[in-house]
């Protein structure tokens, strides 16, 4: 039985959705009080399908290991890594596109599904970053993809490209399942009937 293997850019999926989609959705919330529900994504990204590999990487917020060891209890792999001297993001596209290539390799020729959450399609043209890597799977490894993002902040040609190739999925669809507003407004339970009618 084919699987899919999940590879998660927190750090894109969840400022994105607070600085390009919550202010359009629920302007009158405080942005401080903005989460990502990861459970939701996960759900969403998984769909009741057996999954191979499941990897995250994001920034490490200070003091803030309740967050990933939570994570991990979904069955994620969590690659928390330290920001920079200047507070800057430290290497998260590099890390999540090794796990990627590496579990492609590793799993050729056995129809399992490459699901990457992220919006960045950046260096594309150089041959590096997410669409070069996601178009080498795709293309000389034979592995069918999805790209899961905030459409309001995803790279345009990432998006065209999931779209005429594998399968593209607008977070915008399940803001009110994949969110939640803390102390205020908890995310909403997904459907099954949701979940198995996501065209695949």
């Amino acid at each position: 039985m084919s699987r899919v293997h999940i590879f998660w850019d927190n750090s894109n999926i969840h400022i994105v959705g607070l600085r390009n989609v919550m202010g359009l959705i629920e302007p009158s919330e405080d942005p401080a009080l903005y989460r990502t529900y990861f459970k939701g994504v996960f759900e969403l990204a998984r769909r009741n399908r057996e999954v191979g590999k499941a990897y995250l990487a994001g920034s490490k917020p200070p003091e803030n290991d309740d967050l990933w060891n939570y994570i991990r209890t979904l069955g994620i792999d969590v690659d928390p890594l330290e920001r920079t001297g200047e507070n800057r993001e430290n290497a998260i596209d590099i890390s999540i596109q090794a796990a990627m290539l590496r579990t492609a390799i590793d799993n050729i020729g056995s129809g399992d599904t490459i699901i990457v959450l992220t919006g960045d399609g950046a260096g594309g043209l150089l041959g590096v970053g997410f669409l070069a890597d996601l178009q080498r799977i795709h293309e000389r490894m034979g592995f069918n993809f999805e790209v899961i993002s905030w459409e309001n902040g995803c790279n345009g040609r990432l998006m065209d490209y999931a779209k005429q190739n594998g399968l593209f999925i607008p977070l915008e669809k399940y803001y009110y399942e994949v969110t939640f507003i803390k102390e205020k407004r908890r995310a909403k339970p997904f459907a099954q009937n949701i979940l198995a009618n996501i065209d695949t």
